[in-house]
């Protein structure tokens, strides 16, 4: 069966080694041991592929047979750090003005959520999102709150739903005066939050690249100044993790931007060439495209093989029946140390952008036959039916 492109997604990652074809074979990942994989695609093979190795791939015969190889993917974590203060409850075209409630399409509380919304939609199976709003419900700068939702795939909806549930939005507690006993402190505790994604437990997987997202209308209070954020972001970024900056609303405010540039700056995803190193929207639309760029840029275009070739010198791969070349610059590379392939380059771009709609990695010959596997959670077609994760496996 050809696999043929389709939807805004990739199609299907096929990994097809050759060797012991004809014997019996234990699996991978469900009984085989990586020795017997290298074992059995290495010896007592009936397919020669000796002679095919340091051809042109486009050039070789590509009728070489062979078994297909699942693949693991290794999808980012992302944990959103996203500001519930009072401030959210403005008209984000006028600051001077406070919205009616959490469904006032014109405030910045609902513009924000319905862009969270929209981002862990498109890249729900492509990153593992996280939650982590604050200042938590009645809570101001004593509190270091921890995450709502853990990054996993499909997070979407219980995202939406922390986000929905009650006193979470700032109008429920926002109007109160401070002697009512569910006032709630008036504070931007961002110093706060972000010690407290230091200690979430999504964020300590080296597995995984991690992030953390932050959404907010600007000015910390509780304190902060330019310096202890930056302290803090470069706390993150010792552990590994790296911290990508969103303002929206009226910051204006030159200590706000001080604030938020210095985050950027020490977070490792600061913009370049621009005013102001963290991302800057000013209304709906430009937050939703920053969302979706920034996740974008941090898709991965790595892909752990099930099994361990003989010999790596004898991997293919190509995109869309078009053979890439092996160059750690503009192509593709291999990773023996965890048993990868990435897409580098031009090649990874295009796959970040879902240019890309069918990778295939061979070993022995440029076969980019779709071979059908099971349908799992990772922007890909697995099981050849033309339909990116349709029921899909977590």
């Amino acid at each position: 069966m050809q696999c043929s492109p389709s939807g805004l997604f990739w199609a299907l990652v096929t990994l097809i080694f050759i060797g012991a074809c004809n014997g019996g074979v234990a699996k991978t990942g469900d009984g085989r041991t990586t020795e017997d994989s290298v074992s059995s695609l290495d010896g007592g093979g009936s397919t020669d592929v000796s002679s095919t190795s340091d051809t042109d791939p486009s050039s070789t015969d590509t009728s070489c047979g062979g078994s297909a190889l699942a693949t693991e993917a290794t999808q980012p974590n992302m944990l959103i750090v996203f500001d519930r203060s009072c401030s959210m409850r403005k008209q984000l075209d006028d600051p001077s003005t406070f919205g009616t409630g959490a469904d006032d399409p014109s405030t910045r509380w609902y513009v924000a959520r319905e862009a969270v919304a929209a981002l862990t939609q498109r890249f729900e199976t492509r990153m593992r999102f996280g939650l982590l709003v604050y200042p938590r419900p009645k809570l101001g700068c004593e509190d270091v709150p921890g995450s709502s939702v853990a990054c996993d795939l499909l997070t979407q909806q219980p995202i939406l739903d922390a986000l929905d549930a009650p006193n979470v939005p700032p109008f429920d507690l926002c109007h109160h005066p401070k002697e009512h006993a569910d006032y709630q402190p008036h504070v931007t505790p961002t110093d706060e939050a972000l010690r407290g994604a230091l200690t979430d437990t999504s964020l300590v997987d080296p597995s995984r690249a991690r992030y953390v997202l932050l959404i907010t209308d600007g000015y910390a209070t509780c304190d902060a100044t330019p310096e202890s954020l930056g302290a803090t972001t470069t706390l993150l970024a010792s552990a590994g993790v790296k911290t990508a900056v969103v303002g929206f609303g009226d910051v204006d405010n030159s200590q706000a931007t001080d604030m938020l540039n210095s985050i950027a700056s020490a977070g490792g995803l600061a913009r370049a060439n621009a005013p102001q190193k963290f991302w800057l929207a000013t209304d709906a639309t430009m937050l939703s495209t920053m969302l979706e760029a920034i996740a974008a840029a941090a898709v991965s275009c790595r892909f752990k093989l099930k099994e361990v070739p003989p010999e790596s010198e004898k991997l293919y791969v190509s995109t869309d029946g078009v053979a890439l070349i092996r160059d750690d610059n503009d192509g593709w590379s291999y990773d023996a140390s965890d048993n990868s392939i990435t897409l580098e380059g031009q090649s990874c771009e295009k796959l970040k952008a879902s240019e890309i709609k069918q990778l295939s990695v061979v070993y022995g010959c440029p076969d980019v036959q779709c071979q059908p596997s099971p349908e799992y959670c990772d922007g890909l077609d697995n099981d050849c039916n033309g339909l990116v994760d349709d029921g899909c496996l977590k």
